[in-house]
């Protein structure tokens, strides 16, 4: 069947025949759906695109186009055969089959100059692993599917109970926007929860590079304890204990009992800042 002919259902259906019993992966299967992920992709102008997590080949369809160059990594050994076998004649169509924390990240990730986008419908138990993984790479945006909670949290605003280390990171690498929710009975079989799709564009870094890991353990440090001010949860970082913590915030405008949920991303930089230039 050539690929104008196929649907997402078509692909999914086709797999399941083939192996004769049900994966135990929910596959997306509303063409809907995988036509506005791949309209959102299409609004970075990538010249390569990395999907991971192809599964039946539902999103990849629609990703063919946009007509650029795509490289699927597939863990389920099955599943790699099956897009190989459906898109292989592609230009420019690569396969990696392994898991995507494992295997290195393709060279063309890494070179700002590729125009590198990266685009999944990530497996809910390790969605926020694989964001990280890729988080650091010179990507022109990413467009990827998590849990609504996960999503929810990497939104957040400060004061709301969502509101934490994902929301912090996540908004410091990227401006988030949410494109769409994907209700259960768009995947097959239908998984208990809704999914939500995030578009991710690249802010300018705010801190110099060999900064930033000390920073997330900043952050890391600051949600330790949530019930907690501050100043309690920031207890012997940087080497101050927690009155010396209570001390410096209130220098710099901060209540002493101010607690790390109610502070923007630029209060976590401000802070973070009064420390590297102190010691």
């Amino acid at each position: 069947m050539a690929l104008y002919e196929l649907t997402p259902r078509a692909l999914v259906e086709g797999l399941r025949r083939r192996l004769k019993k049900s994966l135990g992966q929910n596959f997306l299967v509303d063409e809907n759906i995988t036509r506005a992920i791949s309209r959102e992709v299409s609004r970075f102008c990538p010249e390569k695109i990395l999907e991971i997590g192809p599964g039946a080949g539902a999103l990849t369809l629609a990703l063919c186009s946009i007509g650029r160059p795509i490289h699927v990594i597939e863990k389920d050994s099955h599943c790699a055969r099956y897009v190989r076998e459906i898109f292989g004649t592609l230009d420019g169509f690569e396969v990696t089959e392994g898991d995507a924390l494992e295997v290195d990240v393709p060279s063309f990730c890494r070179d700002a100059g590729e125009r590198a986008l990266l685009v999944s419908n990530l497996p809910y138990n390790v969605a926020s692993q694989i964001y990280f993984r890729y988080v650091a790479e010179p990507l022109v945006g990413m467009v990827l599917m998590f849990q609504r909670e996960v999503a929810r949290r990497f939104t957040a605003l400060p004061g709301s109970g969502a509101y934490g280390i994902l929301s912090v990171i996540g908004q410091y690498h990227h401006d988030i926007e949410t494109v769409l929710d994907v209700p259960p009975e768009c995947f097959v079989p239908a998984p208990k929860v809704t999914s939500t799709v995030l578009r991710f564009s690249p802010r300018p870094r705010e801190l110099p590079l060999a900064e930033e890991p000390r920073f997330f353990a900043f952050v890391h440090a600051a949600f330790s304890l949530r019930r907690k001010t501050l100043a309690n949860s920031l207890n012997g970082f940087g080497g101050l204990d927690k009155a010396r913590w209570a001390a410096r915030l209130e220098a710099l405008g901060f209540a002493p009992n101010v607690r790390a949920e109610a502070l923007t991303r630029s209060d976590f930089l401000c802070i973070f800042r009064d420390l590297q230039s102190q010691g």
